[in-house]
């Protein structure tokens, strides 16, 4: 924050102004009390030790005859004064709010994980200028976000770029058990609104998916790789009426005919292949391996049965 080391250097500014200026960004930043208004006051040597608290009460009316809404400093506010709508505020409506949440839908079916973290930021620092609370509260619900603690997030991902061994407790998404876990963090994946993390389980000696808002903390990070042997699922399978913007990746054409591919995919693991395969419904036809295409058929048999019954 600037100083101002002579008054004379004021000129033709007013220091009645600049207090005024300086004032409403302390209260922006934070609820004041008389006593600290003042000691940032002599700090940036506008104002002198030995002048009265009038000439900051006249400060503060001079903001409210300007449009600003400043609470009495009160037992409620902690003594401390409290700016609410003021003119320096930003201005949004219900229509535009909608608008922000249209094109946010549609963005964000192509954006990536960095890229929904920029838009939470983004959503972030627009409620923080607004000052109606319904409003603010209906940016903040914008983002598919709203419920993550978006530094874990940045460090997960921090994690996966190094290969770190994070040891965590993980809420199960059956029983609501907490268990600690110790994964080698490998990839965090963006899907359906949610977030997860790609990585090996070294107890289980096996690639798992966890939900990232079911990691209640870590508890250490190893900065050391760690050597461990992982498998794949690979799967073949026949595609028909399909085109390239179906695959993802870790899947590639083997080869093509007039209506159908034939395609290799490499998965995290069986769980994350089996939904993949499903989601392409009858235009799918598992080829190999054979157990796999064994456990495709028991569960759509599975899956039929209980729509039956």
């Amino acid at each position: 924050m600037f100083k101002i080391a002579e008054k004379t250097e004021l000129n033709q500014i007013s220091l009645t102004g600049v207090r005024g200026i300086v004032l409403v960004g302390l209260l922006i930043m934070q609820p004041r009390s008389l006593e600290e208004i003042r000691k940032a006051f002599i700090e940036l040597n506008i104002m002198e030790d030995e002048n009265s608290d009038d000439i900051l009460r006249i400060d503060l009316n001079t903001l409210k005859i300007m449009g600003c809404e400043i609470s009495r400093a009160s037992a409620k506010t902690n003594f401390k004064y409290v700016i609410g709508n003021h003119p320096f505020a930003f201005k949004i409506e219900d229509d535009e709010i909608t608008l922000l949440k249209k094109a946010y839908n549609q963005a964000k079916s192509h954006a990536d994980l960095a890229g929904i973290i920029s838009y939470d930021d983004l959503f972030k620092k627009i409620a923080s200028r607004v000052c109606e609370e319904d409003k603010k509260e209906a940016l903040l619900g914008i983002s598919v976000l709203k419920r993550y603690d978006t530094q874990i997030i940045k460090d997960l991902m921090l994690d996966c770029s190094q290969g770190r061994t994070l040891n965590l407790v993980y809420k199960k998404p059956s029983s609501n058990v907490e268990e600690n876990k110790e994964i080698v963090a490998q990839k965090l994946v963006f899907q359906h609104d949610k977030i997860y993390l790609y990585g090996y389980d070294l107890e289980k000696k096996d690639s798992v998916v966890l939900l990232v808002n079911r990691i209640k903390s870590i508890i250490s990070r190893k900065l050391e790789k760690t050597e461990f042997e992982q498998h794949f699922t690979k799967v073949r399978f026949v595609l028909e009426n399909a085109d390239f913007s179906e695959l993802q990746d870790g899947e590639v054409i083997l080869s093509n005919n007039e209506n159908s591919y034939v395609v290799e995919g490499n998965y995290h693991n069986d769980f994350l292949a089996m939904q993949r395969i499903l989601s392409f419904g009858t235009k799918c036809i598992v080829t190999e391996p054979a157990a796999f295409k064994e456990a495709i058929v028991t569960k759509l048999k599975e899956m039929r049965e209980s729509y039956g019954n």
